[in-house]
């Protein structure tokens, strides 16, 4: 049998890679605001919160969760915060 050849590993740099002057990522926060008062299917006035991480204006960078129930916005709201380590802005009332 032929002996395989031994790889060999090879390193390279270049000056972009090994500058220590690098951006921060945006900052970004989850936002928690509510309520704001929609109508369902019969036309009966309900409230909704919203959830979503946002950026350095509170404008949306990703899906915006529309809920129900104020103790539930708050749970998800506080997950959200916690498992993705951003700063919580909560500027909801209960209603």
């Amino acid at each position: 049998l032929a002996e395989q050849p031994k790889q060999q590993l090879s390193v390279s740099t270049n000056a972009s890679t090994t500058s220590t002057s690098t951006t921060p990522p945006p900052w970004r926060g989850v936002f928690f605001f509510g309520p704001e008062s929609v109508q369902n299917r019969d036309g009966d006035e309900i409230p909704v919160w919203h959830v979503y991480v946002g950026d350095d204006q509170g404008e949306a960078v990703g899906r915006v969760y529309r809920l129900y129930s104020f103790a539930k916005a708050e749970a998800l709201a506080n997950a959200m915060s916690h498992d993705r380590k951003l700063e919580l802005i909560a500027e909801a009332d209960q209603a």
